[in-house]
């Protein structure tokens, strides 16, 4: 979850929003389209989970057969307001970081994978247990209103503050993963 830089802007928790999944889906029939190859388009993070409350980001992630494509030619991302962030996750070769501000705020945070990347998966799992177990979802808004009134003009430090109860929270959401329990 670190990575994200530091940017002048306040870090904002929100209540939920029910335009998020619309607001998605026409972001990813933008983003079909200006990446060919794409293997899935899905919603992921906390605006993802329908009631938790959340950055009003829209966390998206693609996944491709190979980010080197993707990173060859962001003319297509570019023309949609896309900005890539090379220093975001730099340890990390199967993952590239845009974003994209609308009206001068952050929007949109587009995450493309390639298809051999784990972290697909680990977020789809994550999703779908904060939507089916909803007293870890509030764990986690607990930990992002916290974090986001001791650090809201950091997003990096916003990020680490809520770290620990995010690792936790995926640690037992592997666990639920693997047992196939509701």
């Amino acid at each position: 979850m670190t990575g994200m830089g530091d940017d002048a802007r306040p870090v904002e928790v929100v209540r939920y929003d029910p335009s998020w999944p619309a607001r998605f889906e026409a972001e990813r029939l933008l983003l079909s389209d200006a990446l060919p190859t794409t293997l899935g388009i899905e919603h992921i993070g906390s605006t993802s989970v329908p009631g938790l409350m959340a950055k009003p980001i829209i966390d998206i992630q693609a996944v491709v057969p190979e980010v080197d494509d993707v990173l060859a030619d962001l003319a297509p991302l570019r023309r949609l307001g896309y900005v890539h962030r090379p220093l975001a996750f730099p340890a990390d070769g199967d993952h590239l970081f845009l974003v994209k501000d609308t009206a001068g705020r952050r929007s949109q945070h587009l995450h493309v994978f390639r298809v051999t990347s784990g972290a697909p998966e680990e977020n789809r799992l994550f999703r779908a247990y904060l939507t089916t177990h909803p007293g870890a979802a509030r764990r986690y808004e607990a930990a992002k209103l916290r974090a986001a009134e001791r650090h809201p003009d950091s997003r990096a430090r916003y990020a680490l503050a809520k770290e620990e109860e995010f690792l936790r929270l995926l640690t037992e959401a592997r666990l639920w993963g693997r047992s196939g329990d509701d």
